[in-house]
């Protein structure tokens, strides 16, 4: 049984093949009108001689009858082949016009029975288009032809005068006869080109189908073949790079015992193939040095038969040790199992140590940068101590005066007068002119005395105060210097007024005012005192000496401190002249500073410190003549149990 597909191509093969028969028949049957229509004429020639009218003689009415009836019969079906060559309709007129041709013969032949035999000529002829239906076309054309003229004109079709209303059932019937054996004959031709039709439908499906697969095959085959040289030349270039590549590559059986190294092993071990093939690497590299947690990991990726990436250290031949990046993959067969594993391993020790020495470095720097800008913080504390130092010179030099002038130098005298006359003191006292003037005397002294205590109970007031402010600076710098590397929970108000008291001297000096707005912040935060004084004491210089150095009237500086969803920002602000938009790109760089005695490395030391802290430090300013502000963001961290680091920096 066809397919759809089948049955439409087998029915567009059919209609293309009977289309083309159907041409051809019309070309046929062209002719066949043309020669009827001479025919007729001859016909009407020779059938139907001249007649005598009078004196004058006339064309037989026959004769006009074929050339126009005739003309125009094979005219119109001519066109109408010419015009419709593929329709249907058109088998039709070429029947009913070739009926009506042998109606016309019979006519002009004064009908006689021979020419009858023309009906049945043309069925045959016509059933050459192999199609029933037109048969029955012709067939109801003679039928009422016949009954037409057997009625109305029976001269004309059987050659007698008198009317004959039912011979024509008997014409008829002859010609039903003829149609219903040449009917099935045109059904089972059109059968066999539909049969054919449908074999070669069959044929061209398969040969397509066939050379559809051959097509696929050949596609295949040649993908195939692509592939083939495409993963040869591959592993010829794989096996160029590892017999060129600098690193070593190891193939291993499943158990890891080696199968293949390649020359690059050679060149980084020593070992050469024969040495180690059926031998374990780890028998052969492993050391003293080899981390016995990397071990471990390889070991539990070679069971779980998976890949893995490490760094160790292996010992080449000579055992002379060395670092290597080590990445093993597996290798699986068709179905999926591990069957090898391949190890590719990079020396790595001139790049471990290039790191290694690059940190050190990095330290020394970080040390270096740290201890400037201890040194500078350093600095700032001995000037606001010597400022202190200033005041307590003052207030004994004050008190050394008072000492030297003071009225106790002349009691001495008295004294001695009263010890002289102490028996008889009342007596001096009223008699002598000397022992009267004692009285007076010790009162004046009384009352120089007690403004000598008020001026020195002041001096020793200040000194105190003064004495007490060194110590907190002193203990300030102390805690700042001898705290280690330690994360730990902190007082933040208490950390911000100990690095404002280690630039308490100069701040008062200066007559700047200092304001505090600490609500929106932590109230303990968990930090590295050290460094977090470091930066602090810092920022709050700087900004004292931006205010000196620029004379502002009314200087202020502000510590801000407030929180973010997962930090704790500390502003210092001050409203001193500002810094100009092109320095806040450089101004955290070594050595770049913007003040006249400056070294640039204070906020450098402060910015990497933050840094080390996982924070940051950054500069803000509307330009000249706006202030500046400095944020330290310091992430928030919970508290941990922590020991100090083994720390080397500098205080």
């Amino acid at each position: 049984m066809q397919s759809p597909a089948g049955i439409a191509a087998t029915n567009e093969l059919f209609q293309k093949r009977y289309e083309h028969e159907c041409l051809w028949v019309h070309r046929f049957m062209t002719w066949i009108m043309a020669g009827q229509w001479a025919l007729g004429l001859a016909f009407a020639a020779f059938l139907s001689p001249l007649t005598w009218i009078g004196q004058r003689n006339e064309v037989h009415i026959h004769v006009w009858a074929a050339f126009l009836i005739g003309m125009s019969l094979s005219g119109f079906a001519i066109l109408w082949m010419r015009m419709f060559p593929r329709e249907a309709s058109t088998r039709h007129v070429v029947a009913v016009v070739q009926m009506l041709w042998s109606a016309l013969l019979i006519h002009l032949s004064g009908g006689r029975i021979e020419t009858h035999f023309h009906v049945f000529a043309s069925l045959a002829i016509l059933s050459i288009y192999r199609d029933w239906r037109i048969l029955i076309s012709a067939t109801a054309v003679v039928a009422l032809d016949h009954f037409v003229r057997g009625v109305f004109y029976p001269l004309s079709v059987f050659g007698i005068m008198t009317e004959s209303p039912y011979r024509w059932i008997e014409h008829a019937a002859w010609v039903l006869f003829e149609v219903a054996f040449l009917a099935p004959g045109c059904y089972r031709l059109r059968k066999e080109v539909w049969e054919l039709c449908v074999r070669q439908t069959e044929i061209e499906f398969a040969k397509r189908s066939v050379d559809q697969q051959v097509a696929e095959r050949t596609k295949e085959l040649s993908e195939a073949y692509d592939l083939l040289a495409e993963k040869t030349a591959e592993t010829e270039k794989l096996a160029l790079v590892a017999r060129y590549t600098d690193n070593a590559v190891i193939i291993t059986h499943a158990d890891a015992t080696i199968e293949w190294v390649n020359e690059g092993f050679t060149r980084i071990t020593g070992y050469s193939a024969d040495e180690v093939i059926g031998k374990r690497p780890s028998d052969l590299l492993h050391g003293p040095q080899t981390d016995p947690k990397v071990c471990s990991v390889m070991r539990d990726a070679i069971a779980n038969r998976s890949g893995f990436n490490v760094q160790t250290i292996n010992y080449r031949k000579n055992a002379e040790p060395y670092w290597v990046d080590i990445e093993v993959r597996p290798i699986h067969d068709a179905d999926g199992i591990v069957r090898r594993f391949i190890a590719i391993e990079a020396d790595a020790t001139e790049r471990v140590q290039q790191e290694q020495e690059k940190v050190r470095l990095n330290q020394e720097l970080l040390d270096a940068s740290r201890q400037a800008g201890m040194a500078e913080i350093a600095t700032g504390v001995l000037h606001n101590v010597g400022n202190i130092l200033n005041s307590v010179n003052v207030s004994v030099s004050v008190i050394r005066n008072q000492y030297s002038k003071s009225a106790l130098a002349n009691l001495e005298k008295v004294s001695s007068l009263i010890a002289e006359h102490e028996q008889t003191f009342p007596e001096f006292v009223a008699t002598d002119q000397r022992g009267k003037k004692i009285p007076a005397y010790v009162q004046r002294v009384t009352h120089a005395l007690s403004g000598e205590r008020q001026t020195i109970d002041g001096e020793l007031t200040d000194l105190v105060k003064n004495i007490e402010h060194i110590k907190e600076i002193v203990a300030a710098q102390q805690s700042m210097a001898s705290s280690s590397e330690m994360i730990q929970e902190l007082d933040l108000q208490g950390l911000i007024e100990d690095a404002l008291a280690a630039n308490k001297a100069s701040l008062m000096n200066h007559d700047i005012k200092i304001s505090l707005d600490l609500e929106e912040a932590d109230r303990l935060i968990v930090t590295d005192k050290h460094r977090f004084l470091q930066i602090v004491i810092n920022l709050i210089k700087n900004a004292k000496d931006s205010l000196v150095e620029n004379k502002i009237s009314d200087p202020q500086i502000i510590v801000r401190a407030t929180r973010q969803e997962e930090s704790n920002t500390i502003s210092v602000i001050d409203n001193g002249i500002g810094i100009p938009a092109e320095s806040l790109q450089q101004i955290f760089q070594h050595g770049y500073t913007t003040k006249m005695e400056g070294h640039g490395f204070g906020l450098h030391s402060s910015a990497n410190t933050a840094g080390e802290m996982g924070g940051q430090l950054a500069a803000f300013s509307d330009g000249p003549g706006c202030g500046a502000r400095f944020d330290l963001t310091l992430p928030i961290v919970q508290k941990e149990k922590t020991s100090p680091k083994n720390s080397e920096l500098a205080v």
